[in-house]
């Protein structure tokens, strides 16, 4: 019997996971149950990959840490990447005109006067200057809406 992922036939067992039957060899186990890529019969076995792994440090006052790893509920990569992805893809066109510019044509839909237009606008201002942006995505998060 050889292993099924480099072909070697020292130290070979076969084993299932789920439905399908594994051979493997001694160190191809040990990849395996570490972590470590192990392919069999075409699949790859394990975890999939996300993309690229590069290592980073990143230095940050305490308070910042203390937060930041309140955010993250003990898994730090997947909340970088999220934060990532949602600048890099969310919010670079964003802006409080775009904003407005959606609340405007929500209001057309539910055919606001021109006044009561007015009126949301200059209020939704008003909001831009005097509350953060978490705030408002608190009250949003909040709200039965």
């Amino acid at each position: 019997m050889n292993c099924m992922n480099c072909g070697s036939n020292q130290d070979v067992i076969d084993f299932y996971r789920g439905e399908d039957k594994i051979v493997l060899c001694a160190g191809c186990r040990y990849k395996f149950t570490s972590g470590q890529k192990v392919l069999a019969a075409g699949k790859q076995i394990g975890r999939p990959s996300l993309g690229v792994t590069k290592k980073v440090s990143l230095t940050l006052p305490t308070e910042v840490w203390e937060r930041f790893d309140d955010k993250a509920k003990g898994n730090r990569s997947e909340y970088l990447r999220k934060l990532i992805v949602r600048d890099m893809w969310s919010q670079g066109d964003w802006s409080n005109n775009a904003c407005l510019g959606y609340a405007i044509l929500g209001a057309k839909e539910l055919g606001y006067s021109d006044e009561e237009i007015k009126k949301l606008v200059r209020a939704i201002n008003r909001a831009f200057n005097h509350k953060t942006i978490e705030e408002a995505r608190q009250e949003y998060e909040n709200s039965p809406y």
